[in-house]
């Protein structure tokens, strides 16, 4: 599962809006995001950027990509609900790299400063690396094999913040919904 960690840091969405509200009649979480990266960032300020909004309803998720080419909507009724799932995932091997390399470079700077700099330095990259590639996945899917699939991170730039509070929170609002839906 480290590796799937590792690939989902690339391609994971950055989560630009984060809006949960339980007690709502309407909409009870709302999660935008944009492609990552300084390029997708920078076409975002110029109102050019491919959004992806995850909506929870009481009856429904919805879905919408939008990109310079289109729009794509998906609703899925939560009677429709096959499975649902979430977690969070952490690029492991990142720490682990980072702390056998950090180790590696105290060893190097005995023999040789450069080289042991250069330890240091890779050390920190992988270091950073861990904490930005920390992804929060949602998947819901129906008996039809449709679904949402959804991979996110954390937004350094919008400042917000993606932990396992947030996706245990919006399982939970799923998850009762589904129970309402289906009792009823």
């Amino acid at each position: 599962m480290h590796w799937l960690s590792f690939i989902a840091g690339k391609t994971a969405l950055v989560v630009k809006k984060v809006s949960i509200d339980e007690s709502s009649s309407d909409c009870r979480v709302e999660i935008v995001a944009r492609k990552s990266g300084l390029v997708s960032w920078l076409m975002s300020l110029v109102g050019i950027d491919s959004t992806f909004t995850f909506r929870v309803f009481r009856d429904r998720l919805e879905a919408e990509e939008g990109s310079l080419s289109g729009r794509i909507n998906t609703i899925i009724p939560l009677s429709a609900l096959d499975t649902f799932t979430y977690g969070f995932m952490k690029p492991i091997i990142c720490l682990v790299l980072a702390v056998v390399l950090f180790i590696m470079a105290l060893v190097m700077f005995s023999d040789s400063a450069a080289l042991g700099f250069i330890f240091l330095i890779v050390a920190a990259v992988m270091g950073v690396l861990y904490y930005l590639r920390k992804s929060l996945i949602l998947l819901f899917s129906t008996n039809g094999a449709n679904g949402i699939n959804f991979i996110f991170k954390r937004s350094l730039i919008e400042g917000v913040n993606v932990d396992e509070n947030l996706s245990k929170r919006v399982y939970d609002i799923v998850k009762a919904n589904y129970c309402a839906q289906t009792s009823v």
